[in-house]
């Protein structure tokens, strides 16, 4: 991009950044409130398990402890859940995992309502838990849900499978596994709500959906929607992890109960026992190629672990299948993908939803095919990406951001060269790998998608954004702020964003699926151009000047006469008369009908697509089987740079998260039936854990419908980050790892 602009793709400063570095943020575990009683969770210590009984009486007769409450307590629905309504609040009956909330002890402080919750004394009948999603589904197995315990099937074909193996020259199959992961935000999941003498209950959250916990909240109290008042709080990190509204919905309860206020705050251990992780899975993958290299037909059966409960596991179903074929033009295709129950920890939305899961295993089977056929990986890529026109297997075609497929191959090859001149440490085995990803933006065809935000021109001149999506601290303010200001040709300093609030900010949909920027960017540029018109009608009214003879420049009413009138005076002129001057647009996700296929299941398919790869140079000690990740290049295309700051840090802190992905995560069970629920034993990256050789190459190929052209970077960056380490491994010792992570371990035992 070379023309001058105002402030797109500079690096303007947060304006949480202060209030962030010095401690005067306010987390939710940080707001005061007077007169503040706490809560404690009694969680269950089985697997799986038959409520007999609750005796609560000891636990209430602790002075200072107000109220335990149960199931039987919730005065409205007792059930809620995303997509699925199937997980209880409290456990009714049943408990399906361990960790599953019981009941709550709510006392006048945390002391003393910690001590209590050890005196609810809840009486069991152990049932036979089932862990693994393939054997849960075979006959015979515990029943986990009333319906079965399949939560999602999909079951996609294109071309004719068959066929396409026969005319295969060579044939691959192979199974990969990946594990359970925990977003590991800084910040444990928490609530916080008051009761208020008017009947409305007012409830802070760390969220990615307050509209969505406002509606929870409504129905768990049997209260309208509008006596529910969620503010969006400062979050502490999300990753999909707080699209689950399960602490409001508790937090909103204990407040209702008590006629008070209540906080929640998850311990760790809480925090990896009973929210959201990515879904570990089973996939199975047959994959045939001509002698050239053309790709003719790719086959996988998958079993996905979405735990006790479905929490948006269908939805990363979608993504998961769509996402099977990568960034590559294959004519015979058939996946099937099966979402289980288990007795596992529940698995949700988590960074990527379901695309690492599906590139580790593609993008690993090319490099072993490549071997097959004795091509350079590369090269085998450069013949089968997909390229502007081509036909997805769900039917989509490919736009022209597609023409950064090649452009990243180029920019790999010359890096695969530089990083295999290298000498490698003494001792140390070198390897050089990569790989290509596909990222689907928006929450799919079918599916509602539209995101509202208002623009108001206060009398002191200022800008507000009112943001009706939460910022999880990925910038997302910012980047609306310097979308506005670009729109309006304003001083970046003088947009300012509004906390969010569910009775008085727009919805603005949840803050997920790598198109915040996009919709929330189309939207505020729309508004401002309403903005702009309504401060010219105003103008014209105020000042007596035919409305076609009034035009707008940076900020400032020009008049036919040559005056310059500021927005400010106008604003202030219209705020004297009780008005605001304000402005909201709503935008929605194109799915164009005559475009978009509507043959597949809701929620699929995706119709725009972010595309990037990764080179990795590793150090392996063939002794002992460490991997020592030395020099990375993320090569990622965002359409236009609208923050380069936030696009260089979701860049970066993608990265790691896919380095702990490759070589350290993992949430098994352990001996004695437990899981690993800590920092001490779940391994996460380190700063001297990232490569000091680390190197971000930002494309710039603009999608056609964004906001100034640019697109989704949220996902992408962890998704190729595993395969890539994985293949660069493969070339330094010869060992084809196809499970998560790539332990010591498992390079020592092949």
């Amino acid at each position: 991009m070379t023309e001058e602009t105002l402030t797109l793709g500079k690096s303007e400063l947060r304006k949480d950044a202060w209030d962030k570095v010095t401690g005067a943020a306010q987390y939710v575990a940080d707001i005061p409130l007077t007169d503040l009683c706490h809560a404690v969770i009694v969680r269950s210590p089985l697997h799986y398990g038959r409520i007999l009984g609750i005796n609560k009486s000891a636990a209430q007769n602790i002075p200072g402890v107000l109220r335990v409450l149960a199931a039987e307590d919730i005065p409205g629905n007792k059930i809620f859940g995303p997509l699925l309504q199937d997980q209880p609040s409290l456990a009714i009956d049943i408990v399906r995992h361990l960790g599953e909330p019981v009941a709550i002890v709510i006392a006048d402080n945390l002391e003393t309502a910690r001590m209590a919750s050890e005196l609810v004394k809840v009486e069991y009948e152990p049932l036979e838990p089932v862990f693994d999603p393939g054997q849960s589904l075979k006959p015979g197995g515990p029943r986990l849900h009333p319906e079965g315990n399949l939560a999602a099937q999909f079951d996609i074909q294109d071309g004719d499978i068959e066929a396409g193996f026969a005319e295969a020259d060579v044939v691959l199959e192979n199974t990969f596994s990946v594990p359970r992961i925990s977003p590991a935000y800084m910040e444990p999941e928490n609530s916080l709500a008051r009761w208020n003498e008017d009947g409305l209950i007012t409830v802070w959250v760390s969220s990615q959906h307050p509209f969505t916990d406002q509606v929870f909240i409504a129905d768990a109290l049997d209260l309208p929607v509008e006596k529910v008042q969620v503010k969006s709080a400062v979050i502490g990190g999300a990753f999909g992890g707080k699209e689950d509204s399960s602490l409001a919905i508790l937090a909103a309860l204990s407040a209702w109960a008590v006629r008070g206020a209540v906080r929640i705050v998850n311990t760790r251990n809480e925090s990896f026992l009973a929210h959201p992780k990515r879904h570990p899975a089973l996939i199975k993958m047959k994959l045939g190629a001509k002698r050239d290299g053309t790709l003719v037909a790719l086959r996988a059966m998958s079993h996905m672990d979405t735990g006790a409960y479905a929490s948006y596991g269908p939805a990363v179903g979608i993504i998961f299948t769509e996402t099977l074929a990568g960034s590559y033009r294959i004519p015979n295709v058939h996946f099937e993908t099966f979402v289980a129950y288990t007795n596992s920890p529940l698995s949700g939305a988590m960074r990527g939803f379901g695309s690492p899961q599906s590139h580790f295993a593609l993008e690993s089977m090319l490099d072993m095919l490549a071997a097959e056929l004795d091509m350079h990986p590369l090269a085998l890529r450069r013949k089968n990406m997909l390229r502007p026109g081509d036909k997805m297997f769900t039917g989509v075609v490919v736009n022209d951001t597609a023409n950064s497929l090649p452009i990243c191959l180029d920019q790999a090859e010359a890096i695969i060269k530089r990083f295999s001149q290298i000498e490698p440490a003494p001792g140390k085995t070198v390897g050089v790998g990569m790989a290509l990803a596909a990222q689907s933006m928006g929450l799919g065809a079918k599916v509602p998608d539209d995101s509202t935000h208002r623009l108001e021109w206060s009398p002191d001149g200022d800008v507000y954004v009112h943001l009706g999506s939460p910022d999880m601290g990925q910038g997302l303010a910012m980047a609306a702020e310097q979308v506005t200001a670009e729109a309006l040709g304003l001083p970046y300093e003088v947009v300012k964003t509004i906390p969010l609030d569910t009775l008085t900010s727009p919805n603005g949909n949840v803050t997920c699926a790598s198109r915040m920027t996009y919709m929330v960017g189309n939207a505020l540029i729309d508004a401002a151009d309403r903005l702009i018109q309504q401060l010219l009608d105003e103008a014209a009214r105020m000042m007596n000047f035919p409305r076609e003879q009034l035009s707008y420049q940076v900020g400032r009413v020009v008049c036919p006469d040559g005056q310059k009138v500021d927005a400010a005076e106008i604003a202030s002129r219209v705020a004297d008369d009780g008005r605001t001057l304000q402005c909201e647009s709503t935008f929605s996700f194109p799915y164009p009908e005559e475009t978009t296929p509507q043959h597949l299941p809701i929620g699929m398919p995706h119709v725009i697509f972010c595309f990037g790869a990764q080179i990795v140079r590793v150090e392996v000690d063939p002794e002992i089987g460490n991997v020592d990740v030395t020099h990375l290049v993320a090569i990622h295309d965002v359409g236009r740079v609208i923050s380069k700051p936030a696009v260089e840090g979701q860049i970066e802190g993608a990265v790691a998260t896919g380095l702990g992905y490759a070589l350290y995560e993992e949430m098994p069970l352990k001996e004695h039936q437990q899981w690993v629920d800590s920092f001490t034993e779940y391994l996460i990256p380190t700063t001297k854990d990232v490569p000091l050789n680390y190197e971000i190459i930002i494309l710039e190929v603009p999608e056609a419908s964004g906001p100034y052209g640019a697109k989704g970077i949220g996902e992408i960056p962890l998704v190729p980050t595993a395969p890539a380490v994985a293949n660069a491994v493969y070339d330094a010792v010869g060992v084809r790892v196809k499970s998560l992570p790539l332990t010591p371990e498992k390079l020592i035992k092949i």
